[in-house]
């Protein structure tokens, strides 16, 4: 397979780490934990958006470092 087709593919999936802070997806992962009541499901759910911003924060970081060795690929 083509270099460049496999950078694609990383940015695709980078894009989609990227999006875990998407607001639709916010609120549908509100709509998970919205019926469960205690103090363990709250420590659970604060855990959840702590994973979600770590990977999101990583795509974006993938994202960027992605697109830079697509572009220096195809410049030389």
């Amino acid at each position: 397979m083509n270099k460049n087709i496999k950078l694609l593919y990383c940015i695709l999936g980078s894009v989609l780490l990227a999006a875990l802070n998407n607001p639709i997806f916010e609120h549908s992962s509100l709509g998970i934990f919205e019926g469960l009541h205690g103090i363990n499901w709250a420590v659970v759910y604060q855990i959840y958006l702590l994973l979600i911003n770590v990977l999101s924060f990583l795509g974006f970081i993938l994202l960027i470092f992605f697109s830079i060795k697509l572009i220096l690929n195809n410049i030389k």
